[in-house]
């Protein structure tokens, strides 16, 4: 983990819980000594994404080049507090917590674990990637090896809230490109929020063209209030990506 990381972690936030009450982010009491950020109450409250969703998903990706695509929850509106907070309250302690959920869903039978990079403008303002956080928070846990520099963005792409889905596929493609020695190679790629797939389906292709004999896609959370459809006009509350 980056060192600009572990002194968030060891000193922002247990500063930050000195001067003000250790209590729920979603509810506002009080935590126990095993809780952070969120209780455990709340944070079950969050729902599990259901397969028929996800499997509604997946069929209106035209053409998949991920084997498989793996959501661990529904865009719910406390796992919007939680995912803001890693995003931009630089709260990195909360990809512990989220990666020890998605990680009870990830298979072990990979060779290779990485993210889907961040635009640079976003990367330099934010300071981190907060997928390749969770990712290597997601490599601790299950021990598969987490290699970041597999995937590169070499083409900043413009924010996809408003674009309809033929738009998002024509905003991420050739995006990306692949590196390093990935002939037969089993890939896991990890995000935080997916809404259509396009970002991880064109990470998916790259990877594919690059040798890799298998990708797996896996994300947090999807909004599901919404309708996967070809426009998604009503997704204006949150700034979703993928």
């Amino acid at each position: 983990m980056r060192l600009k990381e572990v002194l968030i972690d060891w000193i922002y936030e247990p500063v930050l819980s000195f001067i003000a009450p250790a209590v729920c982010v979603s509810c506002g009491k009080p935590l126990n000594g095993n809780e952070k950020v969120i209780c455990r109450e709340c944070y079950q409250k969050i729902p599990t994404l259901s397969e028929e969703y996800l499997e509604s998903l997946k069929s209106e990706i035209s053409t998949p080049y991920f084997d498989d695509l793996i959501i661990r929850f529904e865009f719910s509106p406390i796992f919007q507090q939680l995912i803001h907070l890693l995003k931009y309250e630089h709260f990195s302690g909360v990809a512990s917590i989220l990666a020890q959920s998605l990680a009870e869903f990830i298979p072990l039978n990979f060779d290779l674990l990485t993210a889907v990079p961040l635009n640079p403008a976003r990367l330099k303002e934010r300071g981190y990637n907060q997928s390749a956080l969770l990712a290597e928070h997601l490599s601790q846990i299950t021990r598969i090896p987490f290699n970041e520099s597999i995937l590169k963005r070499v083409r900043n792409t413009p924010s996809q809230t408003k674009l309809s889905r033929s738009e998002r596929q024509a905003n991420v493609r050739d995006a990306f490109k692949a590196e390093g020695q990935l002939e037969g190679a089993r890939i896991l790629i990890v995000d935080d929020v997916v809404t259509t797939g396009s970002t991880l389906n064109e990470c998916a292709r790259v990877l594919k063209e690059a040798g890799a004999a298998k990708v797996v896609a896996a994300a947090l959370a999807t909004p599901v209030d919404f309708f996967q459809g070809d426009r998604l006009e009503n997704v204006t509350s949150w700034p979703l990506q993928s």
